[in-house]
């Protein structure tokens, strides 16, 4: 295959994948929201910032 293929080829998937992950993502985040919003927790800026910090407490 030649290089102007191979850009057609991955311009394509990009067009077809990245949504998909998108959505995905957003549906993934709303169950999970939904389930803690069923078991009574609320879910506050400090949890998710926690949830991203992985260093550990000075």
């Amino acid at each position: 295959m030649d290089r102007k293929t191979l850009n057609r080829l991955g311009l394509a998937a990009a067009i077809l994948l990245v949504p998909g992950g998108f959505i995905l993502g957003a549906t993934l985040a709303a169950q999970r929201y939904r389930k803690q919003h069923a078991e009574g927790e609320a879910v506050t800026e400090e949890d998710e910032a926690a949830e991203g910090d992985t260093r550990p407490a000075a």
